[in-house]
């Protein structure tokens, strides 16, 4: 049986019949030995079958001395509708990878091993980069995959010798190891964008239900009075964590250390996700560090507890993780410091 790999949307049965690439390969093999209208045509039913589910074949390699091929194929993707379709910022278009070539690569060493790197490559594309990211991989792909059977067909290791096999699959790991490169790059500004949508959107939202809840156990208890000093510090802090966390993943998004990284292959859902909760998680230390001041756990006088000193604390504790934990371990140091506890009782009377 062909060894056949298709890096790209499912194909599913028409009103022909399920035409596999392989069909359609076979076909093309048969028209070019037998070179008359009847294998053209038939070629060119399974062609149209095939493109009907998998899209447009725009570019192909068709090997002459085995039935064995690679083809991109690009089609319409369908696009949410509303604020989503707004947000998504894509093309129309995506695209598919597809290859069979066992009876090209039957005789040869180390050769397939690099076409499985490509449909590794194309499978992370297809589904982690869209629009020109995804078009410039998956045609470089190709063009690699390309190289290979021309070689293959050209060569071989019936002519080659093993240096010239080896020099070969060394230049085309090499090559393969840019296309990966450009990969990660792509992916990784496209998991920022899901990222900071995630902040902006989600994040800020379960900031305001967080809000709100806590505004409810307030009121449950009888303590929410929207007049009283201590609870305007309280949402003051609560807000200026998350915009902290906020503006802290920013400015790091907009460095050229590449002090943000965010693994791109989680999905839209697992990256956005990840960013909704970075503000709520701030505006939780910027509470936190609120009480934290105005404990005897950190020594500072009570004039200096004023409203700016508490946003101003609180926009610290979510800007900066270290930062925060700083204050907690010195926290933590005031109530358990190496030696006995009575010098901390004594402290605190």
């Amino acid at each position: 049986m062909p060894e056949e790999a298709a890096q790209g949307p499912p194909i599913e049965a028409n009103g022909t019949g399920h035409v596999s690439f392989s069909d359609v390969a076979r076909a093309h093999f048969d028209w070019d030995q037998q070179n008359d209208e009847a294998a053209r045509d038939k070629f060119e039913s399974k062609l149209n079958a095939f493109e009907t589910d998998a899209g447009q074949v725009i570019e192909a390699y068709w090997c002459r001395k085995a039935a064995s091929a690679v083809a991109l194929t690009r089609r319409n993707r369908e696009r949410p509708r509303g604020l989503r379709r707004v947000l998504d910022g894509c093309p129309d278009s995506e695209y598919g990878l597809y290859r069979v070539t066992d009876w090209a690569t039957s005789g040869t060493k180390r050769i397939p091993d690099l076409l499985h790197d490509c449909d590794i490559l194309a499978i992370k594309a297809s589904n982690s980069l869209r629009g020109t990211a995804q078009a410039v991989v998956m045609q470089w792909l190709l063009a690699v995959e390309s190289h290979i059977l021309g070689f293959i067909e050209r060569d071989g290791d019936s002519s080659a010798t093993d240096a010239q096999v080896n020099a070969f699959a060394n230049r085309q790991t090499a090559e393969l190891r840019r296309i990966e490169e450009y990969y990660q790059r792509a992916g990784e500004k496209r998991g920022r964008l899901w990222y900071m949508e995630g902040m902006l959107m989600l994040g800020v939202f379960f900031v305001f239900l967080a809000a709100l809840f806590t505004a409810g156990a307030l009121g449950l208890f009888g303590v929410l009075v929207v007049s009283s000093p201590s609870v305007r510090e309280f949402y003051a802090c609560a807000a200026a964590g998350g915009m902290g966390a906020v503006v802290s993943v920013l400015m790091r998004m907009g460095g050229r250390g590449g002090g943000f990284v965010i693994d791109h292959e989680l999905g839209r859902l697992g990256v956005t996700l990840l960013g909704a909760y970075r503000p709520l998680i701030g505006s939780v230390s910027g509470i936190i560090v609120y009480f934290l001041v105005q404990t005897p756990l950190v020594p500072i006088e009570s004039s200096t507890l004023t409203f700016p000193f508490f946003v101003v604390v609180a926009f610290l504790a979510g800007f900066s993780e270290r930062w925060t934990k700083v204050m907690m371990s010195g926290a933590m140091s005031t109530i358990a410091p190496e030696g006995t506890g009575a010098e901390t009782t004594s402290r605190q009377g």
